[in-house]
């Protein structure tokens, strides 16, 4: 049954989402009104509680019937508006501990780590995720390579050349590019990784095929640079700075051997 309410809400949620969007691109008819950020729903009560778009962390947002014993807000199911980043801290989960989640836009249900967790402070912002969307994009550009391409002969080269990352300046020495879908590298910062003790960095549970690439000519500079691949199409393991546990946004190296599972690994 509660399942059932869970999903229903969820809907209702995703409906006045799409509302919300549709207001807001018509202009509205009050421009002096905070947009909303978020919206949390009580599993158990039906409240529904709109978080405004601020850029500071926000503590004991909610009293009474839906709060619990710490006067936090209780929630199962929460949609985020377009263009916005929610990231939530939780009482009651030894799971997250101190840290936080964050979330794009979008409709979530059952993302808290297990029964008995509330809220108790958040920060919801409507122009982080687009810092975080270009810092991803820039990471991208410099670390990700087609699942069909390989790092034999010219590639390097020409690869760094046609995505102009060495602009100006001295050539960088060393580059590594990766033979993998966006959403694979994704999910090393999300499931498929392992954290790195007292880092933001995650080591993927699963090898990766690379090329690094190495500049030939110590001295040069853009546009003259030159490289030659190593460790061309190999099997390793890829390490990754990771932004809000969400989106890779810094190479770190790459290794032979795979991360202890289970625990968390330290350097």
């Amino acid at each position: 049954m509660l399942k059932i309410l869970f999903l229903v809400s969820l809907e209702l949620l995703a409906a006045s989402h799409i509302q919300s969007v549709k207001s807001s691109s018509s202009g509205g008819s009050d421009a002096g009104v905070q947009k909303t950020c978020a919206r949390l729903f009580h599993p158990e009560t039906g409240e529904q509680l709109e978080l405004p778009s601020l850029p500071e962390k926000k503590k004991k947002l909610l009293g009474g019937a839906a709060a619990g014993s710490e006067g936090a807000f209780s929630f199962s199911s929460f949609t985020v508006m377009d263009g916005c980043l929610l990231s939530l801290w939780v009482a009651g989960s030894q799971e997250w501990g101190l840290e936080s989640r964050s979330f794009p836009s979008g409709a979530y249900l059952n993302q808290l780590p297990g029964a008995g967790v509330s809220l108790t402070s958040y920060q919801c912002t409507c122009d982080q995720e687009n810092k975080v969307m270009a810092i991803f994009r820039d990471f991208k550009k410099r670390h990700i390579a087609g699942v069909k391409e390989n790092g034999e002969g010219k590639f390097c080269t020409n690869k760094i050349r046609e995505r102009h990352i060495n602009t100006k300046g001295p050539c960088k020495e060393c580059n590594t590019f990766i033979f993998a879908p966006d959403k694979r590298i994704m999910q090393v910062c999300r499931n498929e990784g392992v954290k790195i003790s007292n880092t933001n960095m995650y080591k993927s549970k699963k090898q990766f095929r690379i090329v690094d690439c190495i500049s030939k000519k110590k001295n040069h500079s853009s546009p003259n640079c030159i490289y030659k691949p190593s460790k061309t199409n190999h099997l390793m393991y890829i390490i990754v700075a990771c932004d809000n546990n969400k989106l890779p946004v810094h190479f770190n190296g790459s290794d032979s051997s795979p991360p202890p599972f289970g625990i968390t690994e330290r350097i």
